[in-house]
């Protein structure tokens, strides 16, 4: 079962499996009240493991406190390990919102892991690396055929860019059979005809 949880500027994304759940995504810091709320709304009390499909401002900016909180295990990709604290001088800089840096040791797996590892909580999928937006992307791919993709660039606009590791990763995102993408910010719905 996944449900969105949109309660600022981002999408986040709460799946439920059936030994385990895992949310995808953070909003800016200063959302957390919002983010009880939503929760409380959803009737979500556990939350299992958070996966940061990249890690900028509004994507990982309430994470120390939901892994604080709630007792939630952060989940990085062996890629992502150098990038955890590449957001922290950005919130530095506001003096305007609470900001804790992640300071909890995660869990690192690899992609090639990733599907024994979200099997175990009962999700059947897979992580794959698909840079573009940013070196530490990564995106979640349901067998059901739904993706969670962060912030890569728009399946329709990637080809503007004319980029190399962004046709790449949306190649390699396409050939899962997929008929729903869950962007950072929209969704879209792929016509199968």
């Amino acid at each position: 079962m996944i449900q969105l949880l949109k309660y600022g500027n981002t999408n986040t994304y709460y799946i439920k499996g059936r030994n385990g759940s895992i949310l995808v995504d953070t909003d800016w810091a200063g959302t957390l009240q919002a983010f009880y709320k939503k929760i409380k709304e959803l009737n979500i009390t556990q939350i299992d493991y958070l996966l940061i499909t990249h890690y900028h401002p509004d994507h990982m900016g309430i994470a120390q406190d939901i892994i604080k909180n709630m007792n939630t295990k952060l989940l990085v990709i062996d890629v992502q390990k150098d990038y955890i604290h590449s957001s922290d001088k950005i919130f530095v800089k506001d003096n305007k919102v609470h900001f804790n840096p992640i300071n909890t040791e995660p869990l690192i797996i690899s992609c090639e892991e990733s599907r024994k590892f979200l099997n175990e909580l009962g999700i059947d999928g897979e992580i794959i690396y698909t840079p573009g937006h940013s070196d530490d992307s990564i995106s979640l791919i349901l067998d059901e055929g739904i993706v969670l993709v962060g912030d890569l660039y728009d399946l329709n606009s990637a080809s503007e860019f004319n980029d190399e590791k962004i046709n790449n990763s949306w190649k390699n995102i396409l050939s899962h059979n997929i008929s729903k993408i869950c962007y950072g910010h929209h969704e879209q719905i792929l016509d199968k005809k």
